[in-house]
């Protein structure tokens, strides 16, 4: 099992540790309190954040953008939020070193779920993670299972990417 620690932050600890990675395909638009379910908006602000954020060792966002985006928003607007807020630190993950991993590949993909229609937001989540498919196969000498065991994807799935990228590049 990969080493987890679990804190308990209040919120100004954790808007000052934690943050977003930046990610190029994202816009900034989509880190917008106005996109995210009011349901959940009303869930933070009234009972607090029950699942636990996940980051890795140097406090970057793996899962729970929206939950960060809703504390940091009605904090800045002088709302409180029940606290504490629990985090879990994935202590072998840095975006740093291998910001190409699955779970940050997951973090992307979890993000275009926010807005399954767009496809034009579709189209450059597919080519951002071709590209980093390619770029990472290509430091690895073209060696599909070194590729794949750093990205955290199957020696499949990384030939599925890299033949639909090298389409694109001759269309």
């Amino acid at each position: 099992m990969p080493p987890l620690r679990y804190e308990q932050m209040t919120v100004k600890e954790f808007l000052e540790k934690c943050k977003l990675p930046r990610i190029p395909t994202r816009p900034r638009k989509y880190y917008s309190i106005e996109n995210i379910d009011r349901d959940l908006i009303c869930s933070v602000k009234y009972i607090g954040v029950l699942t636990p954020i996940l980051v890795d060792r140097e406090y970057y966002i793996i899962d729970g953008v929206k939950r960060y985006i809703i504390i940091k928003t009605l904090t800045e607007k002088g709302e409180s939020i029940p606290e504490p807020i629990p985090v879990l630190i994935k202590e072998d993950e840095s975006f740093k070193e291998k910001p190409v991993s699955a779970l940050h590949i997951a973090y992307i993909v979890n993000k275009f779920r926010a807005e399954p229609r767009d496809e034009e937001f579709s189209d450059e989540l597919i080519t951002y993670v071709q590209d980093i498919a390619y770029k990472v196969w290509e430091i690895y000498n073209k060696d599909y299972e070194k590729a794949s065991k750093h990205l955290g994807i199957s020696v499949e799935t990384l030939r599925r990417l890299i033949e639909e990228y090298l389409k694109t590049l001759t269309t």
